[in-house]
């Protein structure tokens, strides 16, 4: 079994004292920017790893945040955990996730890093709770930072301002014509699609059009097919000569549909999508399409639990809502 390399040995092989090393790789304490270079490329060269079991005993904190998020396959999701857990080590922290699609298994998950002695939860539960005083977030006496979900007052919050981003690619829509917009997306009965389909009544209250609740695909999961819904769309006597599509299955399958019809892009309707643009830009042509700041919203998460696990945090819960970047691509054509 390879040995452990120890804090004396780092301490040794830098010049420094054991104290010092201490300092530098728990981020507590003064140290000149000098000596922690040395520190770090000591610990690297010797391939130091900090014994967190015997850390947590000795300081009585785990230094471990827990991330609870549905599915880890979401690309969404990925991208915000990436950075998540970026933001964490670079501040000393370490992660622990947990997937979760149903209230049982938040609970479950909720128990378990209380149980392991984490310091806080950031969560963005699969599941918005009817009576939200009796979730497991908010009974838990750990800190939770609550991600783009509604769970009630009490928490400090980052949210996503569908509504801002769906009214503003609407009027980037209506501006060229468009009088028959689909909308495609997830989750109805969540915050983000209850956002979105505000967003989008919204616009079309402001232009003075009515609400069409046959152009609106409101699905139950981020993998459903678009393909049916779409195909119905294009059988009415007025189809939609645009769509919003967010999420690269509903995206896709609408898309196919349209060229299976023989229709062209942005010819005969016009595209945007939401999401990713990692995803969005695989597409010809190149897809208008909302970006979803995610860096922004994992950052704003990290410094919103680690202010609230390290006693810097205002009693008050807070909000940071994150916008969305409208990029043009060439899939948008004025209505004919």
């Amino acid at each position: 079994m390879t040995q452990r390399i120890s804090v004396r040995e780092v301490a040794a092989a830098a010049g420094v004292s054991i104290g010092t090393v201490s300092r530098v790789l728990n981020s507590s304490g003064y140290a000149s920017e000098e000596v922690r270079q040395r520190v770090r490329e000591a610990a690297a060269q010797l391939g130091y790893q900090p014994d967190f079991t015997a850390r947590h005993l000795r300081g009585g904190r785990s230094r471990t945040i827990g991330y609870l998020l549905p599915n880890i396959a979401n690309p969404f999701l990925a991208i915000h955990l990436s950075e998540v857990e970026r933001l964490a080590q670079a501040a000393g922290y370490s992660l622990l996730v947990g997937s979760s699609e149903r209230p049982e298994r938040d609970k479950e998950l909720v128990a378990f890093f209380e149980n392991r002695r984490l310091e806080g939860i950031i969560a963005s539960p699969s599941n918005e709770y009817a009576d939200p005083a009796t979730s497991p977030f908010a009974t838990t006496a750990l800190p939770c930072v609550v991600v783009d979900r509604d769970l009630g007052e009490g928490f400090d919050s980052v949210l996503i301002d569908h509504h801002a981003g769906i009214r503003r690619v609407m009027d980037y829509l209506l501006s060229l014509g468009h009088r028959h917009v689909a909308l495609f997306a997830s989750g109805r009965g969540m915050r983000p699609g209850r956002e979105k389909l505000r967003g989008y009544r919204a616009a079309l209250a402001a232009a003075g059009l009515a609400y069409d609740e046959q152009l609106v695909h409101m699905g139950d999961s981020w993998i459903e097919s678009s393909r049916v819904p779409m195909q119905r769309m294009l059988q009415r006597a007025a189809p939609p000569t645009a769509i919003i599509a967010v999420g690269t299955q509903l995206l896709s399958g609408a898309v196919h549909v349209i060229r299976e019809a023989g229709l062209d892009i942005p010819g005969d309707v016009s595209v945007v999508g939401i999401g990713t643009f990692e995803t969005l830009e695989l597409m010809y042509p190149p897809v208008t399409a909302l970006r979803y700041n995610f860096h922004q919203s994992a950052a704003a998460a990290v410094k919103l639990m680690l202010e609230r696990v390290e006693q810097r945090a205002p009693k008050e819960p807070r909000t940071v809502l994150i916008q969305s970047d409208l990029i043009l691509g060439a899939s948008c054509a004025r209505a004919r």
